[in-house]
């Protein structure tokens, strides 16, 4: 009977210490410190130089944008801004602190672990990490720069990859690069895809957590003024959310520099938007213009699951924005108990307890994107009808079109010959997987995507 009762006392308080998290964002406050110095010139004249900063772990009320420190512990260290990793698991917070990586304690905000980091391919950064709930791992982009001396060229290569938050090892999941380097836009995982999403500036990029390759690529109109920053994941309805920034210009005459035309910025939209993983359709949520004059790099984004908001800062206030209409539903100053600024926000509810649904070998959800299959699918992307080409004649091969979930969409039975063209019929625009299984028994994937 003791342990009964202990049992349900432990799931209450367990339950509780959740609860205690709604409407909080957990981040890192920074705090900075002048001096005033005399002008050596004139005496008369005074001004500030900056003298050191302090970090600690903070909590963010969004109902009153007040900041409270969490313990007594600061520590004067440099912040990485392009990641952090909030472990809803083992109450931690992670952040690259300039030369190390820090663990704080939610709780307590000591620092648990503090190690230096090290990737054994060679000497790398490791940046837009986030903390995957659904295998509890930490991904992110290793960076290095490279010297070819054949051709005198110096470049740049970049791996997904993996941390190993307690030894401070990097371990590159690509093989091969997958880009040179990403926009300051923001980073986010699908745990139930492992996908991880970065953007490139023109484009959100989606890498394979399992292989490391590209899984799907969804342009943004760059060339129109259009950006999509500071974006997030949304476990709540497996969107990608964030800020569709658009700038309008126009065209004048330079009557002082010989009457050449010159192109001026006339204004700014912003507006919640969102991206649906399985289409790439970018969509604006807000009907117009949510009115805020921009927002704080440095501070992230962040959305509350329970209330369906998205949250941003400008720097002096916490905005939320509602997923469902896109409209403005609170903006709060920022006040702090002993802080200057609120960096890297998470929340520790959003995806908390996410499972994969897209497995690397299970048999019942889709395996890999093998890049080896020995069939080709044209065009890719399809609008209406495809073509899939073996390299060698099939004998008795059933196809299977497969969505993202691992559900057959479409069945193709006894397949024999070296080509077939295949209808899309009703399916929706997104991204599909072709699984050819051979008369023997070999199971062969390839990807495709429909447009609209």
């Amino acid at each position: 009977m003791n342990k009964i009762i202990f049992y349900i006392v432990f799931n209450l308080l367990f339950l509780s210490a959740f609860a205690q998290n709604d409407n909080q964002l957990f981040g890192v406050v920074r705090k900075n410190y002048f001096s005033t110095q005399y002008d050596p010139i004139d005496s008369n004249f005074t001004y500030e130089i900056f003298d050191s900063a302090t970090v600690r772990l903070g909590k963010l009320n969004t109902n009153t944008g007040f900041v409270e420190n969490i313990g007594e512990f600061s520590e004067s260290m440099l912040v990485n801004l392009t990641g952090a990793a909030l472990d809803p698991y083992s109450n931690s917070y992670l952040f690259f602190g300039g030369y190390t990586f820090v663990t704080l304690d939610l709780n307590s905000g000591q620092i648990n672990n503090e190690v230096e980091l090290f990737n054994p391919n060679g000497e790398s950064y490791f940046d837009n990490f986030r903390f995957n709930n659904s295998d509890s791992s930490i991904y992110g982009l290793a960076r290095r720069n490279y010297y070819d001396a054949n051709f005198n060229f110096t470049g740049a290569e970049m791996f997904l990859s993996r941390l190993n938050s307690v030894s401070g090892e990097i371990t590159q999941i690509s093989q091969n690069s997958i880009g040179s380097g990403f926009a300051l836009s923001g980073s986010a995982i699908d745990p139930y895809q492992m996908v991880y999403y970065y953007s490139t500036g023109d484009a959100i990029v989606g890498l394979d957590m399992y292989e490391g390759d590209v899984y799907s690529t969804f342009p943004i109109d760059f060339n129109q003024g259009i950006m999509f920053d500071n974006f997030t994941y949304s476990c709540a309805d497996t969107s990608l959310y964030g800020l569709i920034r658009q700038n309008f210009f126009s065209t004048v005459i330079d009557s002082l520099n010989g009457g050449f035309e010159t192109t001026i910025l006339d204004s700014t939209s912003m507006k919640l938007g969102k991206i649906n993983t399985s289409s790439g359709i970018l969509t604006e949520v807000s009907q117009t213009s949510i009115g805020i004059g921009g927002y704080s790099l440095n501070a992230s984004s962040a959305i509350d699951p329970n209330s369906m908001t998205y949250y941003f800062s400008s720097g002096d206030n916490i905005i939320g924005v509602s997923m469902t209409t896109g409209q403005v539903t609170e903006i709060n100053s920022l006040e702090f108990e002993d802080g200057m600024y609120f960096d890297l926000m998470r929340n520790f509810n959003n995806c908390r307890q996410a499972t994969k649904i897209r497995i690397h070998n299970g048999s019942n959800n889709i395996v890999e994107f093998n890049k080896a299959s020995n069939f080709n699918v044209y065009p890719n992307p399809a609008a209406s009808e495809f073509t899939i080409q073996f390299q060698n004649p099939r004998h008795k091969s059933a196809i299977k079109i497969l969505d993202q979930y691992g559900k057959t969409k479409k069945t193709i039975d006894d397949f024999s010959g070296q080509e077939i063209n295949i209808q899309r019929g009703k399916l929706s625009a997104g991204i599909y997987f072709i699984q050819i299984t051979a008369e023997n028994g070999d199971v062969e994937i390839n990807k495709i995507s429909f447009i609209d």
